[in-house]
């Protein structure tokens, strides 16, 4: 008990997480992580959190000395989590670390801009993408297209990723609008049951940029968006240019010729599937309770963190490749 209340006192520095936990320690822990789970077509994670949540509730059932072996299994959970991801959170965001950051380029008229290529792009790109819409998209050509992007940004290791594991929680994601997430305590990726083919990749480099050691929402989507964006499979671009769009503001009213048919009938199946299986309720109270445990975690914007994507989109510079221009490391 005491070594898991040292680790929850803990507050390392960003140098240090940089140097020594995410490009120290985190790397092996996430391949033996990976090694493990890999064989299982379900989250083993989904498993270890069964089993800590029966011991809690199994303890409290055993009066004061169940109350010590609960609060017990709380720490140990606690120290698991911070050990095994949760110090990604103290790394120090992208714009401090790559010393390109242009916070001049992020204005009104570099958004407008950025909209309308994110448009023109979604139009050109919806026939070749639909074409692709039974075989679906090449997961080897989109890891090839994020590892990169990863490596640009400060990872010296090569994280070991792969397809989506189904998990338990699925319906839930699908009642509260969530697209994804990691299982902190064994680093495997889950995505919504309810995603459209569309959406996959985007999501998926999303969560994978996560296990790669980013934490924050808004760095994971920008690695998410530029892994898409770079990636020669026309429904990994089409995932990447629609997650960019909907990371801008919005206007308010879209001549209906601004987006050809088919991206339209894509946005009227996103609020389709939305208003089935969406649930307001559990949805603000779920999001509500993430925004607290971000803004808990080092990321002072909560939830808004997701749309802070646009400030990297637009501040960091790209080289031909589509990779972020780098000076320091």
């Amino acid at each position: 008990m005491s070594a898991a209340g040292v680790v929850a006192s803990l507050h390392p520095g960003a140098a240090w997480i940089e140097r020594s936990y995410v490009n120290g320690g985190y790397p092996l822990w996430q391949h033996i992580a990976r090694a493990v789970a890999a064989p299982f077509p379900f989250s083993l994670g989904d498993i270890v959190a069964i089993a800590l949540l029966a011991f809690f509730v199994l303890s409290l059932r055993r009066g004061l000395r169940g109350l010590f072996d609960a609060m017990l299994v709380l720490l140990v959970a606690y120290a698991w989590f911070e050990i095994a991801w949760g110090w990604n959170y103290a790394r120090a965001p992208i714009e401090a670390r790559i010393g390109t950051f242009d916070a001049a380029a992020v204005n009104t008229r570099a958004v407008a801009a950025l909209r309308a290529k994110a448009i023109a792009e979604l139009n050109a790109l919806a026939p070749p993408a639909h074409a692709r819409e039974r075989v679906g998209y090449d997961r080897a050509e989109l890891r090839a297209a994020w590892l990169p992007v990863v490596h640009a940004l400060g990872d010296r290791w090569n994280p070991h990723v792969g397809a989506p594991k189904w998990t338990i929680v699925g319906p839930f994601m699908a009642l509260n609008g969530t697209e994804g997430f990691i299982n902190p305590l064994t680093l495997e990726s889950q995505l919504a049951p309810d995603l459209l083919w569309f959406e996959v990749p985007f999501d998926l480099a999303h969560e994978w940029s996560h296990v790669a050691g980013f934490a924050r929402e808004d760095e994971a989507n920008y690695i998410g968006a530029l892994a898409c964006l770079r990636d020669p499979d026309p429904i990994a671009r089409y995932s990447g240019w629609m997650s960019v769009l909907f990371a801008l503001p919005p206007l308010p009213h879209y001549a209906k010729n601004t987006f050809t048919p088919l991206v339209w009938s894509d946005f009227a199946a996103i609020r389709a599937r939305n208003a089935h299986n969406l649930n307001v309720a559990f949805a603000r109270f779920s999001w509500g309770t993430y925004n607290h445990y971000l803004k808990s975690n080092h990321v002072a914007s909560g939830i808004a963190n997701y749309d802070e994507v646009t400030r990297l989109l637009l501040g960091i510079p790209r080289t031909r490749g589509g990779l972020p221009r780098v000076t320091l490391r």
